[in-house]
């Protein structure tokens, strides 16, 4: 029963990462209702999964110091707030240990790769990729450079190369 639980929870992590990406994607928006869901389904997974207190406590860390470090590029306008949370609620499911780091560095290259597709579409149609509501359309137009970037989908990547790596999903793909 427990093993069944778990499983249906790490596909519920990918489905949240997918959902994540496409909502970033088409309304520049990372709901917190599914961040919160991501943090909090990790703890009847681990749970289920026999996690021991030790790795829970640091997973709790990882999300502490992620949701540290977004609310500092928060701050210098570099993410947004549901960046921050939905990067501190997968570092929940990562734990404090050196996958986090692959973590972000696969969020860094994903993010890049969005970043050139957002220039593409600038460059094709003269329209800079802004949120909706932004102030610096006139700056993004002179400048392609000042547009934004939809990490929310590049941690969704992060998020689901992790369910990859860690998870029956490989077996989506070969045979396992």
């Amino acid at each position: 029963m427990a093993s069944t639980v778990a499983l249906v929870l790490q596909y519920g992590f990918a489905l949240a990462m997918l959902i994540a990406a496409a909502r970033d994607i088409g309304a520049w928006s990372l709901p917190n209702w599914l961040s919160l869901a991501v943090a909090i389904g990790y703890f009847p997974w681990a749970w289920s999964a026999g996690v021991g207190w030790d790795a829970i406590g640091w997973a709790v860390a990882a999300g502490v110091l992620v949701l540290g470090v977004g609310y500092v590029l928060f701050e210098l306008n570099l993410w947004g707030a549901g960046d921050a949370k939905m990067a501190a609620a997968v570092a929940i499911w990562i734990g404090l240990d050196m996958e986090l780091f692959r973590f972000f560095l696969v969020v860094s290259l994903a993010g890049g790769v969005v970043a050139i597709i957002a220039l593409l579409i600038h460059a094709a149609t003269g329209t800079p990729q802004l949120p909706p509501g932004d102030t610096g359309a006139g700056a993004a137009r002179r400048n392609p450079l000042k547009a934004k970037a939809r990490y929310g989908a590049a941690i969704a990547i992060g998020g689901l190369d992790f369910w990859f790596q860690h998870t029956l999903g490989i077996c989506l793909f070969s045979l396992c």
